[in-house]
């Protein structure tokens, strides 16, 4: 495992920030033999565990152990000796950069005085995610095989999720009955996915990095104003349903809103994220992941406001 310590300026505090890549040789010891044993060891390394305890959460807790969670992940992939030299590759790049590259990046946006104590997880196969203050990293995307790049970028998303819920617990989606709750949920995660983006999208921009398609979306005018008005009509369409109080398909909606298709959420947060910072400043955007979503959308309708 590796670590780092402080950037800020406070001698006797420190960033901690570990990675640990203990689940890639389990991985690659079972897609090479699919054995009990291997799976076991596998699926028992802690970078696995926080995988399978997202994935429950994303689901809304389905009844699968980490075991059979794992088998399926990786029962389409096999392995070969170019698979685990490619992924070995990104991880030297990814452990290998100056850490002001992206640590900087992140902080920018957190408030001040925030000082991480988070684990990086190198995982194989289950997607980039944050759950409680850890993170994990999928080195298996296709994205960091195309650009080592994406794999600092997505470090910088990934640790903005990690400080954003130092502050703001994340919801439990299987609790969601009512459409005031689903509402509060669309808007928390719109402010936690924006925040994420545009954690690194000056980075981006400097380096020409713009392989990620919600960067494309973002940076076309047309394409960006069609989804940041189909993201506000459906959040209005929600709005309209609050007297009606049960929420009968929030699965849906919230699948329209984070679709790889649509990314409506990551669109219209980092949208409202810009029109913030570019006419309150820098400074008003960490205050406001202080403060939470209800702020943050607040402060963007005051400066944008909403057509009746």
């Amino acid at each position: 495992m590796n670590s780092i310590e402080s950037l800020d300026q406070k001698p006797d505090r420190k960033q901690v920030i570990v990675f640990d890549d203990s689940a890639l040789e389990p991985a690659f010891n079972y897609m090479r033999n699919r054995s009990e044993k291997n799976l076991d060891r596998l699926a028992s390394q802690p970078g696995s565990k926080l995988a399978h305890a997202h994935y429950c959460w994303a689901n809304s807790c389905p009844k699968i152990t980490a075991e059979e969670f794992w088998s399926k992940v990786l029962s389409e992939t096999s392995w070969n000796h170019e698979l685990e030299h490619s992924i070995d590759e990104i991880k030297t790049y990814l452990l290998g950069q100056k850490k002001e590259k992206w640590l900087n990046e992140v902080l920018r946006y957190l408030p001040r005085k925030h000082y991480f104590n988070t684990i990086v997880y190198l995982n194989f196969g289950y997607d980039h995610i944050v759950f409680g203050e850890n993170v994990a990293l999928n080195l298996n995307s296709n994205q960091f095989r195309l650009d080592r790049r994406e794999s600092i970028y997505y470090l910088i998303h990934e640790l903005a999720h990690a400080g954003y819920v130092r502050y703001h617990p994340m919801p439990d989606l299987g609790k969601i009955r009512t459409n005031r709750q689903l509402l509060e949920t669309i808007e928390y995660l719109t402010q936690l996915e924006g925040m994420g983006v545009k954690s690194a999208l000056r980075l981006r921009i400097r380096e020409s990095g713009l392989l990620d398609n919600d960067y494309k979306t973002l940076l076309d005018d047309s394409e960006r104003t069609t989804r940041v008005t189909r993201y506000f009509k459906l959040l209005d369409k929600l709005e309209s349903k609050l007297p009606e109080g049960k929420s009968k398909s929030h699965s849906r909606l919230i699948e329209e809103m984070s679709g790889k298709k649509t990314r409506l959420w990551y669109i219209a947060g980092c949208h409202m994220a810009q029109e913030i910072e570019k006419q309150r400043g820098t400074e008003t955007l960490r205050k406001l992941v202080k403060e939470g979503s209800e702020a943050f959308f607040r402060s963007y309708f005051e400066l944008t406001p909403r057509s009746t």
